[in-house]
């Protein structure tokens, strides 16, 4: 059974900070993760990323790059980050801490009841689980580097549910994106990932808070793909998250357009 989790991002942006900037060998940022409570966060990942660009056939693209080597905090929710001396205007470092890690799943798993029953109810809810995360987000200045600690409290996931209609019926086997209006941070991790929707059009997932109020649908089918572009998408607030009802008409789409 996959317990797949969603890499959805606990991050810290760099802008406009002068390529030298680190130059001087003092290129060392020690950051430390705490939850809401302000207690440390254990094993969060921690990557960094530059934006580089890049000119080919006469074109210019933006192509996300490594900036430091991946790091993972210790017991007290700490790591160091030593940047690359690279030439960048824009970076900026990712965190991610899943509520489960894959050993604890893989061992929960093989505690899971013999009862065929209480066996099924067990994993589905050890996948809920697995799928969740936490996560936050601070702005970084050329001043970082000179300060002693960067903490970023972190923010629980919340829960994003749908469903989506064409025409008045379930759009089954489409992938929904429900997203925040994109920011410098989108042009270097992937907040927003696309979920398929079941065969009653249905999707569930979780997410990182925010202004969510866009959504793309992406139909792929062997005559040609076809999306939807909304903005200004309204939602219902529920325990643990948002709902979206998603009624859409068959004449909107577009053809052409890939995930």
């Amino acid at each position: 059974m996959r317990f797949p989790v969603r890499l959805i991002s606990i991050s810290i942006l760099l802008l406009a900070i002068p390529a030298d900037a680190f130059a001087d060998g003092r290129n060392r940022i020690s950051i430390r993760v705490v939850d809401a409570q302000g207690d440390p966060v254990a094993d969060a990942s921690v990557v960094a990323r530059y934006q580089q660009i890049v000119h080919q056939n006469g074109k210019e693209f933006r192509v996300p790059m490594e900036l430091a080597a991946p790091q993972t905090t210790d017991a007290d929710g700490r790591c160091e980050l030593s940047l690359y001396d690279v030439a960048w205007t824009l970076a900026g470092v990712h965190a991610l801490r899943a509520e489960l890690k894959t050993e604890e799943i893989m061992e929960m798993v093989d505690d899971a009841p013999a009862d065929p029953l209480a066996r099924e109810q067990f994993l589905q809810a050890l996948y809920e689980r697995g799928r969740r995360f936490r996560s936050a987000y601070h702005l970084l200045t050329a001043k970082a580097k000179d300060e002693p600690q960067i903490t970023l409290q972190m923010e629980k996931a919340i829960k994003v549910t749908g469903r989506v209609l064409v025409n008045g019926k379930p759009l089954a086997k489409a992938f929904v994106t429900i997203s925040s209006k994109p920011t410098s941070m989108d042009q270097l991790f992937s907040r927003w990932a696309p979920e398929l929707t079941d065969d009653e059009g249905k999707f569930a997932y979780y997410s990182v808070p925010g202004d969510l109020d866009r959504a793309r649908i992406v139909v792929e089918r062997p005559k040609g793909n076809r999306s939807l572009m909304l903005e200004d998408v309204r939602s219902k607030t529920t325990s643990d998250g948002l709902h979206f009802e998603l009624d859409t008409r068959a004449k909107d789409y577009t053809q052409g357009d890939k995930l």
